[in-house]
């Protein structure tokens, strides 16, 4: 058991099983903190006498508890990213520690007390043994950074065996057959570095902006080709780290060096639900952020692969490949035509690739993101043959967003031999309260027992993961993380985990994804403010102009405006903040609510969940 947990309890042993006897006796028996903090506020009233500070401060290491009988399961986590698990006995007052096991099968007794017990049990931990992994809690996420200190060290204390991984890491290098950074001229470590001084004399008596294209001829003889700098000042600066690395090594120079060796040139971002596309797909059924975020990040990623490249002395001219699906009833989009260039780019597509048909009825339409995985496995083998096509060869790199796209991802990146990156944007598994324990009653509109298993696979199968938070992966002091989820659940009659993913993985890497400047700026700068879509919009909303696409009328427009904007689905829960205004007469004096959520009308939607929400939200209204 944990330390202070222990030492906390043992101290306010009396105290804390009192406690305990009220949530034994409270009306439900899966309960999570919010309620187990519920009770304790009855419970302070009733027992005033009672150390409730040092009873708070157990509650909230509390994640959930499940009662049964006298005996009361905790999942205690005292800190971030650890929990254990713990059996209360409050008629013979004692606890115990009890394994993540059997903690997951009490869960599964509870469900369904005459359930199988003997179900399939997972564990994906002993598949990290041997790699690196990060210690302490504070460091999830930097997971780049501790791999550049953990390979510098390594070629500090064994110098032999890693100067002799980094000589051969720099040989693999090519582009459309042509090889980079080193040849054959050089063949041990000891020559390259002899061969480093020879090429640092010969370029330090040339002018620092001397193109590369000049001094080629003379670096091929010394063994060393394209990709370590566009002219001499460039190609010094990176011989003398590849010198510095292979003498005494330094995890800021390695992580220097590595970011100017030239390897990627072909890229494939997947994204296959909703209607994806550039023009006027936003606030349809499944599309909103993760479009948004991807174009954006098309974008940036080839303005970068462009400079780096240049910078490398390479005239190479990379390419982005958006995957998706094609939609042949695209309901008025982009979504029904195989190839689009990307706006403002130079090289970048939109691909777009259709589900094998199966019932046209179904595959020529707008699928659910929830109902899509029956046709991913034949979409990754269709869409690998029109990759092929379109690089001319294989992606270097494959990039999946959502757990659908992530899937695509990992089957594409195991036919490609090519590295595997997953972003989750949301992890389903923690929108939805217990949807892994209540799976079965959830199935017939979610299918979550195959998109929780694929998140499993794509997320230890993924060679780098990008989360935009520290709390996307390990959560806060009072609050599990979306990706600790995952860690240790159970789907009753289908399978427990016991190890899901390991937290500690330098896999995982915290990338948060800016904004676009052309929209978000200081309110400051009206200059930068279109004059067209301001009159556009002062009419649709302060106005009261009739528009079939809005609902409501503000009685006082000048009341200041509480905005929000997402879709309509349950889990963004605009509903609730609709009847929260609604019950506050002295908030509706001062402030008026306008919500942006898509459609309004419920005979253009096709998403049963967004169907429920329009109607409900008319009925607020």
């Amino acid at each position: 058991m944990i330390k202070n947990v222990r030492i906390l309890i043992e101290k306010n042993k009396k105290d804390f099983f009192r406690y305990l006897t009220k949530v034994a006796t409270y009306e439900k028996k899966l309960l999570i903190k919010g309620d187990l903090l519920d009770i304790f506020e009855n419970f302070k009233k009733a027992d005033e006498g009672a150390n409730h500070k040092a009873i708070e401060e157990i509650i909230y290491k509390i994640n959930e508890s499940v009662a049964f009988g006298n005996s009361i399961y905790f999942e205690i986590r005292e800190k971030i990213a650890m929990s254990q698990f713990y059996h209360f006995n409050i008629e013979e007052h004692y606890f115990e520690v009890i394994s993540t096991k059997e903690y997951l099968k009490i869960k599964e007794l509870f469900v369904d007390a005459n359930g199988e017990n003997n179900i399939l049990s997972i564990n994906f931990n002993t598949f990290y043994d041997k790699f690196p992994s990060i210690r302490e809690s504070k460091n999830i996420g930097r997971g780049v950074e501790y791999l550049n200190r953990y390979l510098s060290s390594n070629l500090f204390t064994q110098p032999e065996k890693l100067q002799k991984a980094l000589f051969d890491f720099l040989f693999v290098h090519k582009h459309n057959s042509e090889q980079l950074i080193l040849n054959s001229r050089i063949s041990t470590p000891e020559q390259l570095s002899n061969q480093i001084d020879r090429a640092l004399s010969f370029l330090r008596k040339k002018d620092e902006d001397k193109p590369y294209i000049k001094l080629k001829n003379q670096l091929q003889e010394l063994g060393f080709e394209a990709g370590l700098g566009d002219n001499a000042q460039h190609i010094i600066e990176s011989l003398e780290m590849l010198d510095g690395l292979l003498q005494t090594p330094d995890y800021q120079v390695l992580k220097e060096f590595l970011s100017r060796i030239p390897m990627i040139f072909n890229i494939t971002v997947v994204s296959v639900h909703g209607y994806f596309g550039q023009e006027g797909v936003l606030g349809k059924p499944d599309t909103g952020g993760q479009v948004v975020y991807i174009l954006d990040q098309v974008k940036a990623l080839e303005k970068k692969l462009i400079q780096s490249l240049k910078e490398s002395g390479l005239n190479a001219k990379p390419k982005i490949i958006i995957l998706t699906r094609l939609i042949p009833n695209a309901d008025g989009t982009m979504s029904n035509k195989r190839l689009e260039k990307v706006h403002e780019t130079q090289n970048s597509w939109i691909l777009r690739v259709p589900f094998r048909m199966h019932n046209k009825k179904v595959t020529d339409n707008w699928i659910s993101r929830f109902e899509i995985w029956p046709y991913l496995e034949h979409f990754a083998e269709d869409a690998q043959k029109e990759l092929r096509a379109e690089f001319n060869g294989r992606p270097d790199f494959i990039i999946g967003n959502y757990s659908d796209g992530n899937m695509v991802a990992f089957m594409l990146a195991n036919v490609f031999g090519v590295t595997q990156c997953n972003i989750a944007h949301a992890l389903e598994k923690s929108k939805y309260l217990f949807s892994d324990l209540y799976w079965d009653g959830l199935e017939q509109y979610y299918n979550f027992s195959i998109q929780f298993t694929a998140d499993l696979i794509a997320m230890n199968s993924a060679n780098l993961v990008i989360t935009s938070t520290y709390q996307e992966i390990a959560g806060t002091e009072s609050s599990i993380g979306q990706y600790e989820s995952y860690v240790n659940f159970t789907m009753p009659k289908l399978y427990r985990v016991e190890g899901g993913i390991n937290l500690f993985s330098p896999k995982f890497n915290i990338v948060p994804p800016g904004v676009n400047k052309k929209i978000y700026f200081p309110y400051t700068e009206e200059e930068n403010r279109l004059k067209e879509v301001r009159v556009e919009l002062q009419k649709l909303l302060f106005e009261n102009e009739k528009n079939e696409d809005a609902i409501g009328i503000l009685e006082n427009p000048d009341l200041i405006p509480i905005f929000s904007l997402a879709r309509l689905d349950r889990i963004k829960n605009l509903t609730a903040l609709v009847t929260w205004f609604g019950e506050s007469e002295k908030l509706q004096r001062y402030a008026n609510l306008i919500i942006i959520a898509g459609n309004v009308d419920v005979n253009k939607s096709n998403d049963n969940e967004e169907k429920e929400q329009i109607q409900l939200m008319h009925y607020l209204i």
